[in-house]
């Protein structure tokens, strides 16, 4: 049998329907997943908005670096990361909330649109941060 004619006869059909279900006998783990939890060709918006902090993180490093905010000593460097970090954070929480539009009902919680990649976004600040800075001032004075 072609597999390309049974999947689009089976599995397309039953997507379509509204409903993809999952064969299973008794005890069997399968579940039941609608067809809103199936995302074919693109990611599901608690997956975006953790690449989308992932990003915003690399470019909070980049901006550090690029305004020189390492040369102004441990203090004042400390608290200029510090604000570029609160700053492009808040324009990523206001990208997905109101450009992107997934509020509570869509990333499932009340406050997930604030903590869905909040860890991923603090480690790669700090690594994107520390990489640029070691390249582009390798000898500190």
């Amino acid at each position: 049998m072609n597999f390309a004619r049974f999947f689009r006869q089976n599995v397309i059909s039953t997507i379509e329907a509204g409903l993809f279900r999952a064969l299973s006998s008794a005890g069997s783990n399968l579940a039941v997943q609608t067809a809103k939890e199936v995302h074919i060709g693109r990611l599901p918006p608690a997956s975006l908005v953790y690449w989308l902090r992932l990003g915003f993180g690399v470019l909070a490093g980049v901006i550090y670096n690029l305004a020189g905010f390492g040369s102004l000593g441990v203090g004042l460097g400390t608290l200029s990361m510090i604000t570029v970090g609160i700053g492009v954070y808040s324009v990523s929480v206001f990208l997905v909330k109101n450009l992107l539009g997934y509020g509570p009902e869509v990333l499932k919680g009340p406050n997930k649109h604030l903590t869905i990649g909040m860890g991923s976004y603090i480690i790669w600040m700090i690594f994107t941060t520390i990489l640029l800075y070691t390249v582009l001032d390798p000898h500190p004075s």
